[in-house]
């Protein structure tokens, strides 16, 4: 993600809403993937039985009607990645979950410092800050950033500024369930305890909110991130979870 495309995002206040469409029983939100209006980001809403093929198949006319020449997925879980699959997609990558009781026993060090609620004025440094933790495949544009924060029902923004924008996460709950959306350190500020302090805020407010079960997930190679995890008490989960993709032409 380039300066010159953070600093438009920024100064550009319309934000690409995903689109939600339904076709028989399933429901799906579709919009452009990383601002590519030839690639369909398309996120199931409802349950694997619905995804039957003459489902899949009447999406994909739709979507190639629409300009788009292929699909990238979000996250799924293995019932729907495998009725995916039967369909004609294929893994483009995979996502370890873990899990964690919001009311487990056992309180976490704090390391210290503070988060703050984020702001509009800092967009672009919390997209500088998730361009340089991610690599280019899984980064979030200011489309992709609105979509985190509007995915559940509440959310919780934050950041820590030093006084730069050095770090941020995003939490959202709907209903018992609490998901860590987004979370990423500067690399020059990682090891600090940023990442445990975002972390213990998103758990905190998960339970101010009752919120039974946080989720997370990330990539299996990045070890940082898994050890952190599991340090402030997430446990893996046995499946993982896999992105899918698929040309329509």
């Amino acid at each position: 993600m380039s300066a010159a495309r953070i600093v438009a995002a920024h100064a550009t206040p319309e934000f690409v809403a995903l689109t939600s469409v339904r076709v028989g029983s399933a429901r799906f939100r579709v919009g452009p993937w990383q601002g590519q209006h030839d690639v369909a980001y398309l996120a199931p809403v409802t349950a694997a039985s619905t995804l039957a093929p003459p489902v899949l198949a009447s999406l994909r006319d739709r979507l190639l009607h629409q300009g788009f020449s292929s699909v990238i997925t979000a996250a799924v879980a293995p019932l729907v990645r495998d009725r995916l699959i039967n369909d004609g997609f294929s893994v483009r990558a995979e996502l370890t979950a873990l899990s964690r009781d919001v009311e487990a026993s056992g309180r976490l060090a704090h390391p210290g410092g503070r988060t703050r609620r984020a702001r509009r004025r800092d967009l672009d440094g919390v997209l500088r800050v998730d361009a340089g933790a991610f690599p280019p495949f899984w980064r979030l544009d200011a489309e992709g950033l609105h979509e985190a924060r509007t995915a559940t029902p509440s959310s919780r923004w934050r950041v820590i500024r030093s006084p730069e924008v050095t770090a941020y996460s995003i939490t959202g709950r709907a209903g018992p369930m609490g998901y860590l959306q987004r979370l990423a350190v500067a690399t020059h500020s990682q090891g600090r305890g940023m990442g445990t302090l975002l972390v213990l805020d998103a758990l905190n407010w998960l339970q101010r909110r009752g919120a039974q079960t946080a989720l997370v997930n990330t990539p299996p190679d990045n070890e940082r991130a898994l050890a952190l995890y599991q340090r402030c008490g997430f446990s893996v989960e046995p499946d993982r979870l896999a992105v899918l993709h698929r040309d329509l032409v």
